[in-house]
């Protein structure tokens, strides 16, 4: 009866923990109870207990109209205290000196498993900006810039594999699989991911991933813009300031670990 009182506890913590990921996946928007109960597959009496513990210590919210379930604020206090915080204030300079040098808007992302998560972006100075990424936003790892810069310093056959595991949510961005692998090899040839015709129409992208002490991707940096903003003559110029601040950060990161051995 014990082993079956800690299956049944590692599985309402193992239950929670999906809905958490579902509801920060699709946030800010939230999901509605019924899209909960179709992704969860759960019986309603289970759900609605999971979701009133979730809500009591603050870990989720209701919206303001009350019909849709987002990330609540006590989990952002949480995330405050964690080493992720660390990485945006060793980052922090890096990105604000990029996004003043492109004059565009600057985004750091950092792999979750098999999303990617914006944690930090720098405005530039020029009068129109692309904010198509908020911070805290995941996305299916490899639709985005970030997330495909990652990817192309990962072996051919672990991306397809993360593509693999994202392909129903990768369906709903109306991009072919065998465009994502051409734009995660073309990252891997140059060094850098390009995306003329990004999410946003009318808009374009471009990405490096930053590295750690082994060679592995732990991050990526973007610069999103007007499309005209990235001609190809200005593309040298604008890779060489991503790839700069991704050496940047990479070297600060293997220095702080360094210093707390």
């Amino acid at each position: 009866m014990a082993q079956d009182g800690a299956r049944s506890g590692t599985q309402s913590i193992e239950r929670a923990f999906a809905i958490l990921r579902l509801v920060a996946a699709n946030s800010p928007r939230g999901l509605r109870l019924t899209d909960l109960t179709r992704e969860m597959g759960l019986p309603a009496s289970t759900l609605h207990r999971i979701l009133k513990t979730l809500q009591d210590g603050g870990l989720i919210e209701r919206s303001r109209e009350g019909r849709r379930y987002i990330i609540g604020s006590e989990l952002t206090l949480l995330g405050l205290s964690s080493p992720m915080r660390h990485f945006r204030e060793l980052a922090s300079g890096t990105l604000r000196s990029l996004s003043d040098q492109v004059g565009d808007a600057v985004f750091l992302s950092v792999r979750s498993d098999a999303d990617t998560v914006c944690v930090d972006r720098k405005i530039g100075d020029f009068p129109i900006q692309v904010l198509s990424i908020e911070i805290g936003s995941r996305r299916p790892l490899g639709i985005s810039a970030n997330g495909a810069a990652m990817l192309s310093r990962m072996t051919t056959g672990k991306a397809a594999a993360i593509l693999d595991q994202n392909a129903d949510r990768l369906q709903s961005f109306g991009v072919e699989r065998a465009v994502l692998m051409e734009r995660i090899a073309a990252g891997r040839t140059l060094g850098y991911v390009q995306i003329r015709h990004a999410i946003v129409e009318g808009t374009s992208a471009l990405a490096v991933p930053i590295l750690d002490v082994l060679g592995q991707p732990v991050a990526a940096i973007s610069t999103i813009a007007i499309a005209w903003r990235q001609p190809d003559h200005r593309i040298p110029l604008l890779i060489g300031l991503l790839q700069a601040a991704a050496a940047e950060i990479s070297t600060a990161l293997i220095e702080d670990a360094t210093r707390r051995r």
